[in-house]
């Protein structure tokens, strides 16, 4: 294993600066000029070492970024990250990144500005080593993770198909785990067209579309379960117009998730199957939707790559698990492909999407020492990984 140490530590007070600039910059998915603002940062960085930058520009988000490090040996590898936030214009000036003891706290700092710097820093350290087994190791930049990379995938997918391959650097758990399987999810509306009337003086005359709706929630809530690991939640009603009126539509919204592809297919086609039954005369269901990251299984591919993992991280000192989650990412995606990757390389933190968004500081140079540790271990292994 390559000694990085010397390099990180000399270059983390430099890191730490990168992620106060970087957090503090706007860049929620429809802030393009924020995320531009951060692209343009990373660029000019890539620049800066002498990597083979690349950008994809995006009318309606801010635009994508690859930077690629050519080497004198085999195989191709990709980090992916994102650099869109959940958080509003005006945000970053309430709440800058501030230190709290050994948290570092910031709209963005774990989901995933600390991840994206220490993809580079990674891929720096292993530059300046002289490391070069390797025919490509590239980090590409996606614009609109936050919202199922709708854009960034059309961009990022052809390189992965390419790659031996994938790290995505969403945080580690807060016990410091790596996620080598994640739940799919599926959005679907449910959507309930009845008949209205005067609700004192002739309600028999109309058909209600909220007592169908409540009928279809019991409905979808009882399917979980139908195949192992599928939820299913109703989690935003509306309908009705006046409490006098028999209301003649209502909706509801529902994620679902299964931790299988073939989990995903029964509980999609269970969720389609309601609308062939209602329970209010008179009534109408109409549904839409899809799983819109499919489920990323934990491989034998995956599970390799995950003691590979651990043996690194015991290797530096410390001891890592990997688990499953519920949560979904760009990982997902890599996952459909065929693709061996890992989750959950980034720094240790939590409370993402919250106003207490954290990550721990003394986790950042230990887990960049161990993403490039990988990396190295990947690229010398690359032939071990058969594709399942």
């Amino acid at each position: 294993m390559l000694n990085l140490q010397p390099f990180l530590e000399a270059s983390f007070p430099q890191l730490l600066a990168d992620l106060e600039t970087l957090v503090n910059v706007d860049c929620g998915t429809f802030t393009k000029a924020g995320v531009d603002l951060v692209g343009d940062w990373i660029n000019a960085r890539g620049q800066e070492w002498e990597w083979d930058m690349e950008y994809f520009p995006v009318r309606e988000f801010g635009n994508c970024h690859l930077a690629r490090l050519r080497g004198k040996g085999d195989g191709k590898f990709l980090m992916l990250t994102h650099l869109d936030t959940v958080y509003p214009v005006g945000v970053a000036a309430e709440r800058p990144l501030r230190a709290e003891g050994n948290k570092l706290i910031g709209p963005g700092v774990g989901d995933m500005k600390s991840g994206v710097l220490m993809a580079m820093y990674a891929l720096r350290g292993l530059q300046v080593a002289g490391f070069d087994n390797f025919a490509e190791l590239a980090i590409f930049f996606g614009c609109d993770e936050e919202i199922g990379s709708p854009t960034g995938k059309k961009f990022y997918m052809p390189i992965v198909k390419k790659a031996d391959t994938v790290l995505v650097l969403e945080g580690a758990r807060a016990n410091g785990n790596i996620v080598s399987a994640r739940k799919g999810t599926g959005e679907y509306t449910l959507r309930v067209h009845g008949h209205s009337a005067h609700a004192g003086v002739e309600p028999e005359k109309g058909a209600n579309a909220i007592l169908e709706l409540a009928h279809q929630i019991i409905a979808l809530h009882r399917l979980n379960g139908i195949a192992p690991g599928v939820t299913v939640n109703a989690g935003i009603v509306g309908g009705g117009t006046r409490t006098n009126v028999v209301p003649d539509e209502a909706w509801v919204q529902v994620d679902v998730r299964a931790v299988t592809p073939e989990g995903a297919r029964i509980a999609h086609d269970a969720v389609m199957q309601l609308a062939a039954q209602t329970h209010v005369a008179r009534t109408r269901v109409e549904i839409e939707g899809a799983f819109n990251f499919p489920p990323m299984a934990k491989t034998p591919a995956i599970a390799l790559m995950a003691e590979w993992a651990k043996e690194c991280a015991r290797e530096l000192g410390f001891e890592i698990q990997d688990q499953a989650t519920g949560g979904a990412s760009d990982a997902n995606n890599v996952a459909a492909a065929g693709v061996p990757v890992l989750d959950g390389l980034g720094a240790i933190g939590g409370l993402d999407h919250s106003p207490d968004e954290y990550i721990e500081r003394d986790s950042i140079l230990p887990r960049t020492q161990l993403l490039a540790a990988l990396i190295e271990r990947l690229c010398t292994h690359r032939t071990l990984l058969v594709p399942v």
